[in-house]
């Protein structure tokens, strides 16, 4: 069943919400799935989600596990946010570069990565894939090839040089960098790794968590075999998103003023 009669309000939500238009109504005006939902579905969950009285369950289908009203996650009223704390959180996020010897514990990584799961993709398709290193030693290393690839190609002398005298800016001493890859070949997998590393970082700060990008070492585990070993990507897997992760070691107390948007209306 996909619709409980009972519950069901006849609200149309479902049906303007559904992505790929799969939702139409029966004769007594009810939601119902249409035929090409068994091949089109993206597992979305939309319209499980939006349905006031919880009515919907989505069938187990070829192309999408089934869904439930009482599998969702449900809205906290208590947890809901003002405009003006969403901006503060928003605006006070940093990039940071020093960090306290202090690993995170792997449950709370998880946490983060559960969060950063719900970033939006293309098609749903959900494609980034994790690697977290677990101790500082296996950071380090992780910057101590992107130092080798620097060496090799002869560029950026001056980080090489700071490595040799002890000052580590590729990862900055972080803890944890956590790595986001996915298959070459997908839709948007940039694109989508992007969002989901932007939703790890937010997470993150919202735990008291700071978290930079490691462009050096994204850049270097593109091009030198050794990194892509290291971490065990598969075959036709791109490296689209890095993240340094670890506790900030100074805190701010202000936020610093940003450009002026350049912003055009269009009639």
């Amino acid at each position: 069943m996909f619709a409980d009669k009972e519950k069901c309000k006849r609200c149309g939500a479902c049906a303007a919400e559904c992505p790929y238009d799969l939702i139409v109504e029966d004769r007594e005006g009810f939601p119902k799935l249409r035929f090409a939902a068994k091949k089109m579905c993206i597992a979305c969950g939309h319209c499980v989600a939006v349905c006031p009285t919880g009515a919907l369950s989505l069938p187990d289908l070829p192309v999408a596990p089934e869904l439930t009203p009482e599998q969702c996650g449900v809205f906290g009223r208590d947890l809901r946010i003002s405009p003006e704390q969403a901006d503060q959180f928003l605006s006070g996020r940093r990039s940071i570069r020093s960090y306290k010897e202090k690993c995170i514990p792997e449950s709370v990584v998880e946490e983060l990565l559960d969060v950063a799961a719900f970033a939006p993709s293309a098609k749903n398709g959900q494609p980034a894939q994790w690697v977290v290193t677990r101790t500082p030693e296996a950071t380090r290393r992780l910057a101590e090839l992107t130092v080798e690839f620097m060496a090799i190609n002869n560029v950026f002398p001056g980080v090489i040089k700071n490595w040799e005298k002890g000052f580590d800016k590729i990862l900055h001493g972080a803890p944890h960098v956590a790595l986001a890859h996915a298959p070459e070949d997908g839709f948007n997998p940039a694109e989508d790794c992007s969002l989901s590393a932007a939703y790890l970082e937010l997470a993150a700060h919202s735990r008291g968590i700071g978290a930079c990008w490691a462009g050096f070492l994204m850049e270097a585990a593109e091009g030198y075999h050794p990194i892509r070993e290291r971490l065990g990507l598969p075959e036709g897997h791109g490296i689209y998103a890095a993240l340094m992760l670890g506790y900030p070691k100074f805190k701010y107390k202000r936020i610093p003023r940003r450009r002026k948007v350049a912003l055009k209306w269009l009639d």
